[in-house]
């Protein structure tokens, strides 16, 4: 119950700060909002396909703006030590990492609802199976905060941190981009031969043993 009432007051003060200052919400929207208004510009010549590209063009969307987030995410526990603050209270390492990837959880969902809204209007986009779509999003961006929230905490103090975590993290995400573009694609109605069932156990999988994995190596990365 401890563990679990210190990462209520984790998640609850970055929500509380977040809210009042809008930074990492703002940044994240009009980021995404440009992707889609520039991706909209560049393939709207041939609507007829908009199924084919607009799995992607989602994907990326949600990549990019979901590391604008990752970058700016242990920013204020940088500032006058906070974060060694918090490693050195009774709160455990695992429940600070835990707190901080669903705090960029719920901000990636809350930049995803108004940007899948321009795409899914903008490329006039059906979801024919919604239940396939939100679970590849949902099982998606656990994978994005989970692996972005380690490297982020990682990276804080390293020069040019926003060029070092794509580096990083994208080429592990790889696989979870492409079994969120194949279980999307099925969603919209796209004319592909794919099993989403085989890809959203995939994206489980993976969620899985990356909340492990990441749960695991954070404090001893965090200390090293």
């Amino acid at each position: 119950m401890q563990a679990w009432r210190q990462f209520v007051a984790i998640v609850r003060k970055d929500l509380v700060v977040e809210f009042r200052t809008r930074e990492i919400l703002l940044t994240m929207a009009l980021f995404s909002m440009l992707l889609v208004i520039v991706f909209a510009f560049a393939f709207l010549s041939d609507p007829t396909r908009a199924r084919d590209y607009g799995p992607g063009i989602i994907w990326v969307t949600v990549l990019f703006a979901s590391t604008i987030g990752q970058n700016r995410l242990f920013d204020r526990e940088r500032e006058n030590g906070c974060l060694w603050s918090l490693l050195l209270s009774p709160t455990g390492a695992g429940t600070i990492f835990l707190a901080k990837a669903t705090t960029q959880f719920l901000f990636t969902v809350l930049m995803e609802l108004p940007t899948l809204l321009l795409i899914l209007v903008f490329f006039d986009l059906a979801v024919v199976r919604p239940g396939a779509f939100v679970g590849a999003l949902l099982l998606g961006t656990i994978a994005l905060s989970l692996v972005g929230t380690l490297f982020s905490a990682m990276l804080m103090n390293a020069r040019m941190k926003e060029v070092l975590l794509p580096l990083v993290t994208y080429p592990l995400l790889v696989p979870v981009v492409i079994a969120g573009v194949k279980v999307t694609s099925v969603a919209v109605g796209a004319p592909v031969a794919e099993d989403p069932e085989l890809w959203l156990r995939f994206l489980l999988g993976f969620d899985m043993i990356f909340a492990v994995a990441t749960w695991f190596l954070f404090g001893r990365m965090i200390r090293a």
